[in-house]
Parts: structure tokens; C-alpha cells; sequence
């Protein structure tokens, strides 16, 4: 399997970010938000390769507005897992730190691939998160950092989801930084300054 994207070369032996966009966007969308955050970072930007009616990109299926198909959002997963190695070696950026920033349908599909595949991001950005999926038992997320950033006036991705993300990655042993910031579904600017922050500790 491999995934149309868009790579920006960073600053020698800065991490490597992935970003995932939300529903109905593409490899361009998180460009602008993931360079104000991580300027100086590699930037590798999939586009999801689910349709939706025809016209809305997504990383997997769902059966309505927040109910998940949670066994494809788990095979697709895999394959990004599976897929990321591919840009990593073609723009010789094995090695470094990787990161993952994730908007909406975005933020789903890395928890999910964090919540399976915990070797892969040494830091994440959730961005108006949902609960990917119950974890039949909990991975070890030691030495994961995890930034969750919720709007109380969300009616697209309620900020329930995200409070309950907070839990499982806690409980899985992730250090958990969690936001309420303004603005409902849509990112700010609180967004980007709380992103920035968090991707500048060490």
C-alpha cells in the first residue's frame, strides 16, 4: 500500500512529522498549520484514501457523523503503519524523532495507529479528537507524549470523546497534556500556540 503526499524537507536532524487531515481534506490541508508548529520539522502529509459519497477524503469509513467503522479505522491503521517506512527511507529521514499532528478524521486514525502501533510517533497532536476505538487491553505508552486539544463547543467531535481519549492513553502509560480551548470544531490560534509549545519540549 502506499499513500499520496506532500513532503517539506526541514532543518537537518529535526523530527519528522506526519499529518493527518480531517474529513474532506487532503495532503494540503494540515500543511499550513503543521509548518506554524513545527517549522523547522520534516513535514509528511498522506491523503487518505477513503471517499466519502463521492467527494470527501477520509483515512477509513464510518457509519454516520461519530460512529466509527472501528475494524476498517484498525486494517488502515496497519497499512499507514506498514506505509510510513516508504517516505521515511526515499528522503533519507530514517532515524530521526517522529511526530504525528492529527485534525478530526486525522486525529482518529493516529490515535489509532498510537493506540496499535506504539513504536511509531515519539509525540502526538489530537486535534478535536474521538475515542478511536476501546482498547481490548492496554498497550504500553510509556515514554509517548500526547497533546489533546478540545473545544467545549464542538458539535462535530464532542469534547465527551476527548476527555475519555485523556484516560485510555493515561492509563496505557502516555504523558497526557489536555486543552480546552475556543472555536468549536475549527482550529485557532489557542491551537497553534498550544501545539507549538508542546512540540518544542524536549
Amino acid at each position: 500500500m502506499s499513500y499520496a503526499y506532500n513532503f517539506i524537507q526541514g532543518k537537518e536532524g529535526h523530527p519528522v512529522v506526519f499529518a493527518f487531515h480531517g474529513t474532506g481534506g487532503d495532503e494540503h490541508q494540515m500543511v499550513p498549520f503543521s509548518t506554524r508548529v513545527a517549522p523547522d520539522s520534516h513535514l509528511i502529509t498522506p491523503r487518505g484514501d477513503v471517499l466519502e459519497n463521492g467527494t470527501a477524503l477520509r483515512f477509513f469509513r464510518r457509519f454516520g457523523e461519530g460512529v466509527l467503522d472501528v475494524e476498517d479505522l484498525k486494517f488502515r491503521a496497519g497499512e499507514l503503519a506498514n506505509w510510513f517506512p516508504e517516505p521515511l527511507e526515499k528522503h533519507g529521514l530514517a532515524g530521526l524523532p517522529i511526530h504525528g499532528i492529527g485534525y478530526s478524521n486525522g486525529a482518529s486514525i493516529l490515535g489509532g495507529i498510537t493506540l496499535l502501533y506504539p513504536g511509531s510517533f515519539s509525540k502526538v497532536v489530537l486535534l478535536r479528537p474521538m475515542v478511536p476505538f476501546e482498547p481490548d487491553s492496554m498497550p504500553d505508552l510509556s515514554g509517548i507524549s500526547a497533546l489533546i486539544l478540545a473545544s467545549e463547543e464542538d458539535d462535530i467531535t464532542p469534547i465527551a470523546g476527548a476527555r475519555r481519549l485523556v484516560e485510555i492513553l493515561r492509563a496505557a502509560g502516555a504523558a497526557v497534556e489536555f486543552h480546552v480551548v475556543p472555536g468549536g470544531h475549527g482550529l485557532t490560534q489557542a491551537d497553534v500556540d498550544a501545539a507549538k509549545s508542546f512540540l518544542e519540549m524536549p
